[in-house]
């Protein structure tokens, strides 16, 4: 029986990690360090098909979904499950006020 989830990322979540990378660079100037935070963050998406729900569930939810997050190095992902599709809505600094945020969906 296959498990197998789909994984999609919402334009605000690929908009979080331009951002982020943009930061880094702009930031640190350091091409290879915003490099490795997109393949972690990418790393960390994928390893989601395996338990999705088994993360921390936000208080907030979205069309009737429970908002899911979980954490990559000094970032939260935020994703719902339905069905057989994750979808990842935001990847926001751990430190922002991202409950804010949340409520603003």
């Amino acid at each position: 029986m296959d498990m197998e989830y789909t994984i999609n990322i919402s334009k605000d979540a690929l908009d979080d990690i331009t951002s982020i990378k943009r930061y880094i660079l702009s930031t640190f100037k350091y091409r290879e360090y915003a490099e490795n935070f997109s393949i972690k963050i990418k790393k960390s998406i994928q390893k989601l098909k395996l338990f999705p729900k088994a993360n921390k569930k936000t208080e907030y939810s979205i069309e009737g979904l429970d908002i899911y997050y979980k954490p990559c190095n000094t970032y939260l992902i935020f994703y719902v499950v339905h069905d057989k599709v994750i979808t990842v809505i935001r990847i926001l600094k751990d430190r922002m006020y991202w409950q804010n945020v949340m409520e603003q969906m």
